[in-house]
C-alpha cells in the first residue's frame, strides 16, 4: 500500500458534551499516555503524511495536547484537528503557538449542547481574534446541512451571530445553490456538509457492493492502540491488530486488511460494518 495521505490518532476519546450526530462510545473512557504516544509514532513514522487528533471525544480536553503537537513536529508529522470548538480560548495559546498545526475544524453545530449559545460564540469569537493576529493554519467553521431553505432551527441564532461577526457569511443566503465553502476572513472559512448515518453493526445493511477510500487515503488508531480501515470505525469493529503489538505496516499487510482493500478495489464490501456506512454511499 503506498503511503497514507491520513492517519487519525484518537489521543483521547473522552469528550466534554454529547452530540445528537456523533454516537457515543461504547469503550472505556481514557486519554492517551506519553508513552503510548511515543510508541504509535514509532510505529506509525513513514506510513502517513498527516496526523488527525480526532476519532472520537475531544482532543483539546487532553492535558498534554501542546507537548503531543511538539513530539508530532520532531518525526515531521503536521497535525489537523477536529474539535467542537468548547475549549477553544483555554487552549489557544497551545494551538497557535505549535507551529505544528496544519488545519483546525471547529464543529459549531456542537453549540447545541452548551448552555448559552452566546456564550459558545463568544469563546469562539475570542480564540479567532487571536488567530487573525497570527500568520498560521487555516481554520473551518463547520455547520451541517446549509441548504436552500436555510439552517435547521437550532442553529438559526448562531447564524446571526456568525453573520454578525462575518458580513461574507450572507454569501449563503438566497444562493441558487449552497457553496461548500465561503471565505470569512484571512484563513478563516465556513463549510458545510450533509448529515449521514454512522456504520452500524445492528443497522441493516445499505448496500453489500461500493466503494471506500478507508485504506487508501487513510487509517485510524484508537487510544488503546488499535488499527482500524477509517475514522467511522470509532468502536474498533474492523480491528486489524494493534501498534503495541508491532508497527502499522505489517498491520496493513495482515489478511483482514488486504480483503477489504482489495474489496473496495472491485467495489466490493468485504466487511459488515461498511455496508451499513452512510458516509461511504456518497463514493457510489
Amino acid at each position: 500500500m503506498a503511503m497514507l495521505a491520513k492517519i487519525y490518532l484518537e489521543i483521547t476519546n473522552r469528550c466534554n458534551l454529547s452530540c445528537a450526530f456523533c454516537p457515543p462510545t461504547r469503550r472505556r473512557a481514557e486519554s492517551m499516555t506519553r508513552e503510548a504516544f511515543e510508541l504509535y509514532l514509532n510505529r506509525i513514522e513513514g506510513q502517513g503524511e498527516r496526523l488527525y487528533f480526532h476519532v472520537k471525544g475531544e482532543p483539546l480536553l487532553h492535558p498534554s495536547l501542546g507537548s503531543f503537537l511538539g513530539l508530532a513536529a520532531d518525526r515531521g508529522f503536521g497535525v489537523s484537528i477536529t474539535t467542537n470548538g468548547s475549549l477553544l480560548r483555554e487552549r489557544a495559546a497551545e494551538l497557535l503557538g505549535s507551529g505544528n498545526v496544519r488545519k483546525l475544524s471547529v464543529s459549531l453545530h456542537s453549540h447545541a449542547l452548551s448552555n448559552s449559545v452566546e456564550a459558545y460564540w463568544e469563546g469562539v469569537s475570542a480564540f479567532l481574534d487571536l488567530h487573525r493576529a497570527r500568520s498560521g493554519f487555516p481554520v473551518s467553521l463547520r455547520l451541517w446541512n446549509r441548504g436552500l431553505r436555510g439552517l435547521p432551527p437550532e442553529t438559526e441564532r448562531l447564524w446571526e451571530l456568525i453573520r454578525a461577526r462575518y458580513p461574507a457569511a450572507a454569501e449563503w443566503e438566497g444562493a441558487s445553490s449552497s457553496p461548500d465553502a465561503v471565505k470569512l476572513d484571512d484563513r478563516v472559512y465556513l463549510n458545510q456538509a450533509e448529515l449521514f448515518a454512522w456504520p452500524e453493526l445492528s443497522r441493516p445493511p445499505l448496500s453489500t457492493k461500493g466503494f471506500c477510500r478507508g485504506l487508501r487515503d487513510q487509517a485510524a488508531v484508537l487510544v488503546d492502540g488499535t488499527v482500524v480501515p477509517c475514522c467511522l470505525d470509532g468502536e474498533g469493529d474492523m480491528a486489524l491488530g494493534n501498534l503495541r503489538d508491532g508497527p502499522l505496516a505489517e498491520i496493513l499487510a495482515s489478511p483482514r486488511a488486504r480483503a477489504i482493500y482489495e474489496g473496495f478495489s472491485r467495489r466490493e464490501l468485504a466487511e459488515p460494518l461498511c455496508r451499513s456506512c452512510g458516509y461511504r454511499t456518497r463514493f457510489d
